[in-house]
């Protein structure tokens, strides 16, 4: 997970503003809304999150089948947030971990005071990460955020094992230059890339 710089576009605004009952969670499916929610998703996806899930960081693209924008505090507990663009976040659609699994295991509105939101904190100050390609947490709010996103889904700690594996032989490259042959997982090789130069 890594932090998120959210700028809402003029176009959603003004889409929103023609929302009868902008404060509901039926606004999502207001016409207004529904007509610009495929380029929101990709405008997202390009302009703020590099193309990566905003919880795992795995590669994705956006078609409705491999993505959604994920209401970060679920529009079943917290209606009035619906059009909040600060709430919007696009997740990949795997089932077993992201803003599936975290909406299937959240159980009430007090339980986001220890979930990491992207969008107003840096996830750094509650991830590290193990040559292993295990994700740990730093805090008890860390531990709770991996938990809830099921961050430690065994096919992600293989794909960042992967990396660590191949980053291995390829110590002189920069990270931008990493970045173009691994385009998932930016945090994890953010962290693991010095560790890894310095053993």
């Amino acid at each position: 997970m890594r932090q998120i710089t959210k700028d809402e576009p003029s176009y959603f605004t003004t889409a929103k503003s023609k929302v009868k009952l902008p404060k509901v969670k039926g606004a999502w499916e207001d016409e207004h809304i529904s007509k610009i929610r495929a380029q929101l998703r990709s405008d997202m996806l390009l302009e703020e999150q590099n193309l990566l899930c905003a919880y795992c960081e795995k590669e994705i693209d956006d078609n409705a089948k491999n993505s959604n924008i994920d209401h970060f505090k679920t529009r079943n507990l917290f209606p009035e947030l619906t059009l909040e663009y600060s709430n919007l976040l696009v997740s990949c659609n795997t089932d077993d971990r992201c803003s599936n699994f975290k909406d299937k295991h959240i159980k009430n509105r007090e339980e986001y005071e220890h979930i990491v939101n992207p969008a107003f904190a840096n996830p750094n100050d509650f991830f590290d990460y193990l040559p292993t390609g295990e994700i740990i947490a730093k805090n008890e709010k860390g531990q709770f955020t991996i938990d809830i996103f099921n961050l430690k889904d065994e096919s992600l700690t293989q794909c960042r094992l992967q990396i660590v594996k191949s980053l291995q032989h390829l110590d002189d490259l920069s990270l931008d230059e990493i970045y173009e042959v691994f385009p998932d997982y930016h945090s994890f090789i953010e962290n693991i890339h010095p560790k890894l130069k310095e053993s």
